[in-house]
């Protein structure tokens, strides 16, 4: 296969989200933990194959296989998913099966060695695109922007946050949602920066550090806190 000659097709961000909307719907509901290893191997029939050492030998934690018979995933990762990373990367192949079925198919992926040689041959800005659009389906998938909305709006109402800078406060509840839809904080987090992505790149003004450091440590006191640089802000 000549990887070099492979053009990803633009995909709009809004046709992501609904095809990500509809597939869950489809195989799942629009409930939340969306548990999409049940959803692969399940109802996909699609095999979770552990693999020594993937990731140290392909920098990849999971990688779907040209026939969509099975996904190749990280053994520690699998086995030890303390973060919820493996659903998120379970959910990135599952954006490939849907998003790019046609590419992936000719790609004639079904071992290590080939997952090597695409990954080394592909133009990494090619790869970039195949990836980030896999990401954003993911991202769409498991977490679902109205219910995630309703979420932060509830969590903002229940401790009084109205006043606080959004990206702030999204970075402070990122743990609590990341438990409540199975992800990882990071993802969580990212997510939540989406919803409101027009309103972000605006200038968020000032804010009050070391005060709504200590407001928002005590009001989520048994969370764990990412500590960042308030002047950036």
């Amino acid at each position: 296969m000549k990887y070099k000659n492979i053009t990803v097709p633009f995909i709009r961000i809004d046709e992501i989200k609904i095809k990500a909307d509809d597939f869950r719907k489809k195989f799942w509901g629009n409930t939340i933990p969306v548990e999409v290893e049940a959803i692969v191997e399940i109802k996909l029939k699609i095999k979770i194959i552990p693999i020594p050492n993937l990731f140290k030998l392909c920098s990849v934690d999971s990688q779907i296989s040209s026939n969509f018979a099975s996904i190749l995933v990280d053994q520690d990762s699998y086995l030890y998913n303390e973060t919820n990373r493996i659903y998120f990367s379970l959910a990135h192949e599952l954006g490939h099966y849907i998003l790019h079925k046609e590419l992936f198919s000719s790609f004639g992926i079904k071992s290590i060695e080939d997952v090597i040689a695409f990954i080394n041959n592909i133009p990494e800005k090619q790869y970039s695109f195949l990836e980030a659009q896999a990401n954003k389906f993911a991202s769409h998938f498991l977490l679902p922007r109205d219910i995630l909305l309703g979420e932060k709006k509830e969590i903002i109402e229940k401790y009084k946050l109205q006043n606080i800078n959004d990206k702030m406060v999204n970075s402070y509840i990122a743990d609590s949602i990341a438990k409540k839809f199975n992800v990882s904080s990071q993802a969580a987090e990212l997510a939540l920066d989406d919803l409101n992505n027009k309103k972000a790149s605006k200038n968020w003004g000032p804010c009050v550090s070391v005060r709504l450091f200590q407001y928002l440590q005590q009001t989520f006191s048994g969370h764990t806190f990412r500590f960042f640089d308030f002047q950036k802000f």
